[in-house]
């Protein structure tokens, strides 16, 4: 009998779960007619907002136009340089681009985020700004990075794509420097139906700047002055979202009980995440480190085990960010990260049966490992 393979992530399943809630909220928005900057817009922002503790919240399509649309509304632009982490996502990279400015990587430290004693290196006259990537769900020390910031008179830009929901000594993920990016994509632990992102911000002029960027660079008083794009968030997407963030506590709780299962299994085989207190790392994906990625993947794949390998590549090694990135401060990790990593299934609909698959995997993987040592 052929088995279900465990899937890496869990949006069908979460369906099921939330069906007749997400349905009906979907009716509420097709029949109000407003399929654009509605009711649900409002609400969303106003949540996100109250959750951060930021003044403004502005919902767009996606965290990489929020994060473009920081740097823009900062004033960052060509001749500028921002400094970055080389081991990240794409857009982390991209939205530097787009805004003309020029990247400088900079390598991690051993907890995937950037290493602000090598960052120390990378600020020249031109650097301008920092884009501060909380990775794979854990929090970063806010007071080291905003001191960091302060200290060389950084603009800063908190991208905390995977880490909503997170806290760490009583500062939220959206709070940290002048503005914050959150991501909806469907992947993340709040996820759109579709994509989705929302900038969030103290100060009224960036707010008011990026309100107009979503929309053609509409003013408040429905002139045109800037050239603007066409990146809102539809009401449907915005009211399955507020239906989400009811249930995040509780996807919270599971994904953390499938670390600390992952965490006991792998004891001692690989390097792991530190998971902190309950929201310092929110667990967007369990992310652990071992020379024998490979083998340990092919024992997971045996047994129908989805994994994912967050990252394989190093930012300024991406051919659209070597043409314009003209320094790097490198000390190795990023590079030997991208050979040793490797992503478990960490989604809140992850059923018994499969947990025990992975843990029975990794079991095997031990056992392999200690014949041939």
């Amino acid at each position: 009998m052929t088995r279900e393979p465990v899937p890496f992530f869990g949006p069908a399943r979460e369906f099921e779960e939330l069906r007749e809630p997400l349905l009906a909220a979907a009716e509420d928005v097709l029949r109000s007619g407003l399929m654009l900057q509605g009711p649900a817009v409002d609400e969303l922002e106003s949540r996100l907002a109250q959750r951060s503790g930021r003044t403004h919240a502005v919902a767009v399509n996606s965290c990489s136009d929020a994060l473009y649309f920081a740097l823009r509304a900062l004033g960052i632009g060509p001749g500028d340089e921002v400094i970055a982490p080389d081991y990240s996502f794409a857009a982390t990279a991209s939205s530097i681009l787009r805004s003309g400015a020029t990247p400088v990587f900079v390598d991690i430290d051993d907890t995937y985020s950037l290493d602000l004693e090598l960052a120390e290196e990378a600020v020249s006259p031109a650097t301008k700004a920092l884009v501060w990537v909380h990775l794979f769900g854990r929090m970063s020390d806010c007071a080291a990075i905003e001191a960091f910031a302060a200290r060389h008179g950084l603009l800063l830009v908190e991208d905390a794509a995977q880490t909503f929901g997170g806290e760490r000594d009583g500062r939220a993920a959206g709070s940290l420097g002048n503005v914050s990016c959150y991501s909806f994509d469907p992947t993340k632990v709040v996820g759109a139906p579709g994509s989705g992102g929302a900038l969030l911000t103290d100060d009224d002029e960036v707010a008011a700047t990026v309100r107009g960027l979503r929309i053609h660079g509409k003013a408040a008083d429905g002139s045109f002055e800037q050239l603007g794009y066409n990146c809102q968030m539809p009401s449907l997407v915005a009211a399955m979202l507020c239906v989400k963030l009811d249930h995040e506590d509780a996807w919270l709780r599971r994904r953390r009980e499938l670390a600390a299962a992952f965490c006991h299994a792998l004891e001692g085989q690989a390097d792991l995440p530190d998971l902190g207190n309950e929201r310092e790392h929110i667990v967007h994906k369990f992310v652990l480190r071992t020379p024998a990625r490979d083998a340990l993947r092919a024992v997971l794949a045996e047994r129908d085990v989805s994994t994912l390998i967050h990252y394989s590549y190093r930012l300024h090694e991406l051919p659209f960010a070597a043409v314009r990135s003209n320094r790097v401060v490198d000390a190795g990790r990023a590079e030997a990260a991208t050979r040793e990593v490797l992503s478990l299934p960490i989604h809140p609909f992850l059923r018994e049966e499969e947990l025990d698959r992975i843990v029975d995997a990794i079991a095997v993987f031990g056992e392999r490992a200690g014949v041939l040592a």
